[in-house]
């Protein structure tokens, strides 16, 4: 069953061909993605700073954080192998699964942080 809008008329849409990523691309999306880290980064110590443990919740949502940066650490090494033999394009791609993975991981930290805080996370020492 698809389901379209009163009117719609259907068009030929063609992808781009040929589109090949640069080292300029590459260096891009590396950099954005390091920015990306240091936010992950600030959430996460944020959230080893209380006793995130006491909450099922957040214990499942940290469980699922770290899988994610597990898999965009993966992503990041063969982008790092493809960048590493001038292969800019791989390393690109590989650096947007980096990115997409750090996405993942980012939104579900925010979850948990917003959690703790609406939950009366405390300190720890």
């Amino acid at each position: 069953m698809i389901v379209q809008p009163a009117g719609y008329k259907a068009t030929d849409v063609k992808a781009k061909e040929g589109v090949t990523y640069a080292k300029a691309d590459y260096e891009t999306r590396v950099k954005t993605n390091i920015e990306t880290q240091k936010v992950i980064d600030s959430v996460v110590g944020y959230i080893t700073s209380v006793n995130y443990k006491d909450f099922a919740p957040v214990v499942a949502l940290v469980e699922d954080a770290t899988d994610q940066l597990n898999f965009a650490a993966g992503a990041k090494a063969k982008s790092e192998d493809f960048a590493a033999k001038g292969d800019f394009h791989n390393a690109f791609l590989w650096a947007e699964q980096w990115f997409q993975y750090q996405v993942k991981a980012a939104d579900i930290g925010l979850r948990a942080k917003t959690f703790l805080e609406q939950n009366g996370a405390k300190k720890v020492k």
